[in-house]
């Protein structure tokens, strides 16, 4: 996992994942290692099933613990994906832009 990367989290942020359950090791796995789009002028990070199987053989012992929020969460970034916006839960389909 790449962890030279720091990350900031906004007070929005912080908030967003105290409430919805989410680790903040989650949420950087997922900047480090998930696809992305451009949502405006930021960055929408998510890992799908796809790019699950391709990385869950070289993490498999961070899979076992957070298999559960790996798939259902997309982060949020600015542009130069240094500072989370927010975290939000996947349910059901997703039409991404």
């Amino acid at each position: 996992m790449n962890t030279e990367q720091n990350f900031r989290y906004s007070e929005h942020a912080k908030r967003r994942c105290q409430q919805r359950g989410i680790p903040p090791k989650v949420i950087e796995f997922i900047v480090s290692h998930g696809d992305s789009i451009r949502t405006h002028d930021d960055r929408k990070f998510y890992i799908n099933k796809k790019r699950l199987s391709q990385l869950k053989h070289s993490h498999r012992a961070f899979f076992v613990k957070f298999d559960k929020h790996i798939l259902n969460t997309a982060v949020i970034c600015d542009k130069s994906c240094n500072t989370v916006i927010t975290a939000m839960k996947i349910k059901g389909p997703v039409k991404w832009n």
